[in-house]
């Protein structure tokens, strides 16, 4: 079967589950959605198809990033397709459960619609893994030592929890801080720690011989393209959201990259380092 037809059949499929699991979720485990909040677009044409037409544009995002990356992704076939799959789907859960102080639901049911998100996106990564017509990945000389995934992490949570608190305090953007300060500090410093998770798990998918041009890639490309593919439901469901959605979305784009940039460069330098002393020893 053409390659083509797979990702267009994986696409409707995983946005047909999205759906298929959001409906079948207890009203009690459901987020509430206020009528006067809703977007004209949901007004004009029903929450069911704004929300199906969300899913083709967010899985398509996830699916185009695959297949960009898919030969750079580490592992066989299933393993890169889980790896992908799982990364993505827990961002998106992250991006779900983000909103609990604004839109004032429960974390549980906002953590049930976000696995509704997720689901889909790791069945996703699975199949098109297996899909795939790379058999092995190239192997990319970019190994790091254990200690230096200290510094990607490190790097990870304090550009992006930095980046993030000089806006929440003025009020670039709005997700709630002001309602809950203290959950919204956790959510971003745990979404740093699991960004510079993520980014030491698929960092070699978007290496170059430029650190400015790898940092851009991660951060534009796998980042950029998979979490703006998960916020534009915002915009398209509720009214008046789209420059605060742009603007976190831009930020926190930027940040992502700053943050990849000043780990590959202190990684770089701790290489250095070691070829220095290596050297140095002989």
């Amino acid at each position: 079967m053409n390659i083509k037809f797979k990702y267009i059949g994986t696409i409707v499929l995983s946005s047909a589950l999205c759906l298929t699991l959001h409906l079948l979720t207890p009203p009690v485990l459901t987020s509430d959605t206020p009528a006067n909040t809703l977007s004209k677009l949901v007004l004009s044409f029903g929450l069911p198809l704004t929300a199906l037409l969300w899913a083709i544009i967010g899985y398509s995002c996830v699916a185009f990033v695959f297949y960009l990356i898919e030969d750079r992704i580490p592992g066989g076939k299933n393993v890169r397709g889980l790896k992908y799959g799982i990364s993505i789907g827990l961002l998106w859960l992250l991006g779900y459960i983000m909103g609990v102080p604004k839109s004032g639901n429960p974390f549980i049911n906002e953590f049930v619609g976000g696995l509704c998100d997720a689901i889909p996106v790791v069945l996703m990564g699975w199949l098109l893994g297996r899909s795939s017509k790379v058999a092995v990945s190239i192997d990319i000389d970019n190994t790091i030592y254990r200690h230096q995934s200290f510094i990607g992490i490190g790097a990870f949570v304090l550009v992006f929890s930095l980046i993030r608190i000089v806006s929440y305090y003025t009020n670039i953007f709005d997700t709630g801080f002001q309602a809950d300060p203290v959950y919204t500090l956790v959510w971003t410093i745990v979404t740093g720690l699991y960004l510079g998770l993520t980014y030491l798990l698929l960092r070699k998918t978007t290496t170059s011989s430029s650190t400015l041009r790898s940092s851009i890639r991660f951060g534009f490309l796998l980042f950029g393209l998979t979490w703006g593919g998960f916020f534009i439901f915002i915009p398209l469901v509720l009214k008046g959201q789209f420059i605060n959605t742009i603007l976190m979305f831009l930020i926190d784009t930027i940040s992502v990259t700053l943050a990849c940039y000043f780990s590959e460069t202190l990684i770089h330098r701790s290489n250095a380092d070691v070829l220095y002393k290596e050297g140095y020893t002989c």
